[in-house]
């Protein structure tokens, strides 16, 4: 299958019931080109953050995208009584969630473990 086949696979009703091998290949192709990906935006990430630092705005507004700049979350030095009662709290819903069922999630989902490294 060539690469190109992959992006745009053409599945009906038939195919998902004849070539199940076909789709588990084309969906750890795409894994693997967004594997790809993540690892180009992370090389980029630093030279990215420079430019947007060079134009020294809250908000660059280009033509196919909004940049903002945010903070990201704090963080806090609670006291021993706060983290006390943090613990507690999680013990407590730990039990509970042991006795008690959901009230959601719990579907069948599949998970692709890439077994390729990039060199």
């Amino acid at each position: 299958m060539k690469r190109e086949d992959t992006l745009n696979p053409t599945l009906t009703p038939a195919t998902d019931l004849l070539n199940p091998t076909e789709i588990i290949e084309t969906m750890i192709e795409l894994r693997i080109q967004l594997r790809e990906i993540e690892e180009q935006i992370q090389a980029l990430q630093p030279a990215f953050f420079t430019a947007c630092l060079a134009l020294n705005m809250d908000r660059i507004a280009l033509d196919r995208a909004t940049i903002s700049r945010r903070l990201t979350p704090g963080q806090w030095a609670y006291s021993a009584p706060v983290l006390e009662q943090e613990t507690l709290f999680k013990q407590l819903k730990q039990q509970f969630q042991q006795s008690h069922e959901p009230i959601a999630g719990r579907e069948v989902i599949w998970a692709i473990k890439l077994l390729l490294t990039t060199a």
